[in-house]
């Protein structure tokens, strides 16, 4: 794949030859992680190829409209199926870097099960990573090369009667932040406790796509960068809160099935005859036990925390984080009505 160059007056430009031009550009990128896979540089590729599987699909879908003709939908759906594949390997790599940070905390009896849960999700990371290297491996090459074929020519119609020029980029852009903003803020607004967790998951990701949105501008547009950073500080908010419900549906999982084994020994001794006080306190799994209790009370307490700062900087219309998102959207929107020609200062690559 040729290298695609990014046009110093892409804001200017027809709104679908700049997407085109973006999505290739992350098309590139994302085949650029795939070759490092083949070479063995593992860690680095996967999360680069995340990356940018995630813009990629990102302009895409939040620019369909500016598009001409429709993508190949078997395409669309290896390449959604593929971005899918990635998320529980990186779900665990994030867990065990949380449960690493209190090892040291913790008492002598409560790390069995602290170990225990560290290496299932351990085992979890690098079976799903050996997965998803072999369907990039495998499957990438061929999805890049359908959809290369269709983004980097496109047919123009004319109608010389009533000439028309079509929308810019910048005008494009405007009215996706407009649509997607309104998103992000009413599913922000649905978030009420820290048990509102499909609807926190929601605007996680709804901020996300707001981001995503509005970082391709920042090297024309100034005013880009600040809802930028704050969309980014609440999207890791809102990470960090999935993060911990997904570890806590893992904790209750492990949980469970102690208690089932204990069930079960009971039931075996007591077919065996009478039960003695030592066989009724069975220690099936007690250290293990320990330390999954130990590490849901350290998961509650970090939850608690996250979701009061939610709260306090972002939930509500008077919330301070909000508020300044707002305004800093208000900013790019203006901004965005009279675009520069040319980029600020020097060239800047498209964002990474």
């Amino acid at each position: 794949m040729t290298a695609v160059r990014i046009p110093a007056d892409l804001l200017k430009r027809p709104a679908e030859e700049a997407a085109r031009r973006l999505a290739l550009v992350q098309l590139e990128r994302a085949a650029e992680s795939r070759k490092q896979l083949v070479d063995g540089d593992r860690d680095e590729a996967l999360h680069d190829f995340r990356v940018a599987l995630r813009r990629l699909r990102s302009i895409l879908r939040s620019h369909r409209s500016t598009f001409s003709v429709e993508f190949p939908k078997k395409a669309l759906r290896r390449l959604a199926a593929l971005a899918a594949a990635t998320n529980p390997g990186r779900d665990a790599e994030v867990q065990l870097v949380w449960l690493a940070s209190f090892t040291d905390e913790l008492k002598p009896a409560e790390r069995a099960g602290h170990r225990e849960l560290t290496r299932e999700l351990a085992q979890r990371r690098d079976e799903s990573y050996r997965i998803v290297e072999r369907e990039i491996v495998r499957d990438f090459a061929g999805i890049a090369e359908e959809l290369a074929e269709r983004l980097v020519a496109y047919k123009v119609a004319m109608n010389l009667e009533r000439p028309a020029r079509p929308p810019s980029f910048a005008a494009a852009t405007r009215e996706a932040l407009t649509r997607s903003a309104g998103e992000f803020l009413d599913r922000l607004g649905q978030v009420e406790s820290v048990a509102d967790e499909t609807a926190a998951h929601a605007a996680r990701i709804a901020a996300k796509r707001l981001r995503y949105l509005a970082e391709p501008v920042v090297p024309w547009i100034g005013a880009a960068r600040r809802p930028v950073e704050l969309l980014k500080e609440v999207q890791d908010l809102l990470g960090e809160l999935r993060d911990g419900q997904l570890l806590a549906a893992l904790v209750g999982q492990a949980l469970a099935e102690f208690e089932s084994k204990r069930a079960q020994r009971l039931i075996e001794a007591t077919l065996d005859g009478p039960l003695t006080p030592a066989q009724e306190r069975v220690p099936v799994g007690r250290r293990e036990r320990s330390g999954l209790i130990a590490v849901a009370r350290r998961l509650g307490a970090r939850r608690s925390e996250l979701f009061l700062s939610l709260a306090q900087d972002w939930l509500g219309e008077g919330a301070p984080r909000r508020q300044a998102l707002v305004a800093a959207l208000a900013e790019l929107d203006r901004s965005l009505a009279a675009p520069p020609r040319r980029r600020l200062g020097r060239a800047v690559p498209a964002p990474r």
